[in-house]
């Protein structure tokens, strides 16, 4: 499914040493492009969400469970963790068994020994697996700024699959780097069928999506990592 040329190979390492992120057009076939579109289009998410003092995953049903209040309370919670620069609210789907064949077959193309090799060779590391999720963004919805380091996990470069078509800048939904002290550096407005990579410890941010925006920010995420 992936298609990286040799000169595209060349490109993200020489990009990845010299500047810690690079994005690759039409990285995947036309049809497989079209088909995770739709397939992202119609899945389920989680809510991924910051409150209370912790990161927390719910489902659609919990929100609407709760009462006008409740929803204005918790959203008044989340946004207050944001304002200090703490926090996230998206929709997110863990790639895993019950995951649509699709996904399944782009989590095993992405965890396939061509794949692994590649990003071995550009890291000059031993990768040993990819971790993938979808994701979702809409109106309203931001990531704040982060770096991706988890030692636990041996993160060496983040990727992000984006799947959103005709997206206008706009609406928000960049990816923003930034420097330590928070100036913004360089951004990408999704692009259909792009790849970005970058290493973990780039700070950066989703920027917050516009109310305005007229489809959601879809990709598929994750991380190259030498830790299974």
């Amino acid at each position: 499914m992936l298609q990286l040329s040799t000169q595209q190979q060349q490109r993200l390492q020489q990009d990845l040493r010299e500047k810690g992120f690079a994005r690759i057009e039409n990285i995947l076939e036309q049809t497989a492009a079209q088909q995770l579109h739709q397939c992202l289009s119609e899945l389920d998410y989680q809510l991924a969400l910051f409150h209370n003092g912790a990161a927390k995953s719910v489902k659609d049903s919990d929100i609407l469970a709760l009462t006008p209040q409740e929803q204005q309370a918790l959203l008044e919670d989340i946004h207050h963790y944001a304002s200090r620069g703490v926090g996230f609210m998206y929709g997110r789907h863990s790639v895993d068994a019950h995951s649509p064949e699709l996904l399944q077959s782009l989590y095993k193309d992405l965890n396939s020994e061509v794949v692994q090799s590649c990003f071995s060779h550009i890291s000059e590391q031993q990768i040993v697996r990819t971790s993938a999720q979808a994701t979702r963004f809409i109106a309203g919805q931001y990531l704040t700024r982060h770096n991706d380091v988890v030692e636990a996990e041996g993160r060496v470069y983040a990727y992000v699959l984006s799947l959103s078509k005709n997206w206008h800048p706009d609406w928000g939904g960049l990816l923003q780097f930034f420097e330590a002290d928070g100036t913004p550096t360089h951004s990408y407005a999704p692009k259909f069928n792009s790849l970005v990579v970058f290493d973990v410890n780039k700070i950066h941010s989703v920027t917050y999506v516009a109310p305005f925006a007229k489809s959601p920010r879809l990709s598929v995420t994750g991380w190259f990592r030498t830790i299974a």
